[in-house]
């Protein structure tokens, strides 16, 4: 029997209860997906690309806001924890709907444990010999405890988290266009857009280096699709979601664009690159804030840990959905007296100490390693989602149904999400630093393709994906 207790907020039919608010629901997205990969990794993309760096940027941010906008008109129909994985089984068959599940909760405990890697070497700018993975055991533990609260309460500690790298960002944003329009900080010289194009022009290692920071830069905005799977626990789905995929995605372009746009013209490239530091370090000490590196390398560090809380939060949730459709053991349905699937959060806080396990053993390798694991899970997601939605509008056309949030220019706007996907797989297939992604998300997808051969493919009686919670045997009874 699932572990429930009186409930004094609204509970949905998947037994999750809906109090996560508008404000901290946009919040929770946009803290999801600004990382350690904004404030630090931008610089190994200049470093590919120069100024050309901004195609990617912006290729990558309209091809995030297709996906989002695909995903948005399902979930505005059907608000449930499962998500996107739901709407796979629904729309594409069982195995697909299990397949893809398996695949994000993958990506989310590999990007997990790289910024749980990032933050013990980011420590170690402190206390150089302290050992990068004790920070990693701290920060899992806390925020697997944040994760185990009543998801109001987790929702509000994500938001303030979310404000923090917001402001930061401003802050970064604002003092560069003074820089760049006024000489503000540059002895009264305004620097314009020059940097652009000086140095080499704005292509020095020309389309070839485009290319090659796509892998960097997919994975950078990969994570935003969470937003979906926390209408599960929205107190008001069919109004909040809709507000959240028209806002959190712009948002999240802006922050992106907008820092890299000001960056690479407040900076020469060629300045970033020697530095070798973040731009956010460069920008506070070029408007006199003596303590910038040590200022960043802590909201970096604060970024990392917002990161990984809402992803414990995403990964969990999915292995919840999954479950009460019988997928995986029952006992990840079981909710703890605040609602939360706490059975689902254990394993993968679990799942992801063994990226503790590996910093301990190789710490100078780990976060590229792992980063690189996580990004043809999150392609494959993004293209399940893309394919979902060109089914799912078929169907609703075919039955002349009214959509409450139909996607425009269909359907040759997830058409196009899906030539850039394939694009970005060739890009990421053949880059040294991302192909190990490639074998890496194959061998999982294999694993987790025997695994449906083996304990489901013969269980499941059903082509249809919402008849499966009948079949759960004794997952009520449990």
């Amino acid at each position: 029997m699932i572990e429930t207790e009186s409930q004094t907020q609204e509970t949905g039919s998947d037994g999750l209860n809906r109090s996560l608010t508008n404000r901290q629901i946009q919040m929770l997205a946009i803290g999801g997906v600004i990382g350690v990969g904004l404030f630090y990794g931008s610089a190994t993309a200049v470093k590919l690309a120069g100024p050309g760096v901004l195609i990617t940027f912006v290729l990558c941010g309209i091809l995030a806001a297709i996906v989002m906008r695909a995903l948005g008109e399902m979930t505005v129909e059907n608000p449930v924890a499962g998500s996107f994985s739901h709407y796979a089984g629904e729309f594409l068959g069982t195995r697909m709907g299990f397949l893809t599940g398996g695949m994000w909760w993958f990506y989310w405990v590999a990007t997990v444990m790289s910024e749980l890697a990032a933050i013990g070497n980011l420590v170690q700018y402190w206390f150089p010999s302290f050992p990068a993975w004790i920070p990693g055991v701290i920060g899992l533990a806390l925020f697997t405890l944040s994760n185990m609260l009543a998801v109001r309460i987790f929702g509000e500690v994500e938001y303030w988290f979310a404000v923090l790298k917001i402001f930061a960002i401003a802050v970064f944003m604002v003092f560069g266009g003074l820089i760049i329009l006024t000489g503000a900080f540059n002895d009264g010289q305004a620097v314009g857009l020059t940097n652009l194009w000086a140095n080499g022009g704005f292509l020095p290692y020309g389309w070839l280096g485009v290319l090659a920071t796509i892998s960097l830069i997919v994975q950078v905005y990969s994570g935003i699709e969470t937003l979906a799977v926390e209408a599960g626990e929205s107190h008001d789905p069919g109004t909040s979601m809709r507000k959240a995929f028209r806002s959190v995605t712009l948002r999240i372009c802006f922050f992106y664009i907008g820092s890299i746009l000001i960056a690479l013209s407040a900076f020469s490239w060629t300045y970033i690159v020697e530095s070798n530091v973040s731009p956010y370090v460069l920008m506070f000490a070029k408007i006199g804030i003596p303590v910038a590196a040590g200022l960043v390398n802590l909201v970096i560090i604060l970024s990392a840990l917002s990161s990984c809380n809402t992803g414990v939060y995403g990964g969990s949730r999915m292995l919840y959905g999954m479950a009460c459709k019988g997928l995986y053991s029952p006992q990840f349905t079981r909710l703890n007296r605040n609602q939360v699937p706490h059975m689902a959060v254990w394993l993968t806080a679990a799942m992801i100490s063994i990226g503790v396990v590996i910093t301990y053993l190789a710490p100078e390798n780990v976060y590229v390693w792992i980063t690189s694991a996580s990004a043809f899970a999150s392609l494959w997601t993004w293209g399940t989602i893309l394919v979902s939605q060109l089914v799912s509008r078929h169907r609703a056309n075919k039955e002349k149904k009214t959509l409450q949030f139909a996607m425009p220019l269909w359907p040759a706007l997830p058409i196009i999400g899906l030539v850039m996907l394939l694009i970005a797989f060739v890009a990421i297939a053949t880059s040294p630093l991302t192909r190990v992604s490639v074998f890496g998300g194959i061998g999982w997808l294999a694993i987790l393709s025997l695994y449906y051969e083996i304990k489901l493919k013969h269980k499941i009686h059903t082509k249809d994906w919402n008849d499966i919670q009948l079949e759960r045997g004794d997952l009520d009874a449990s």
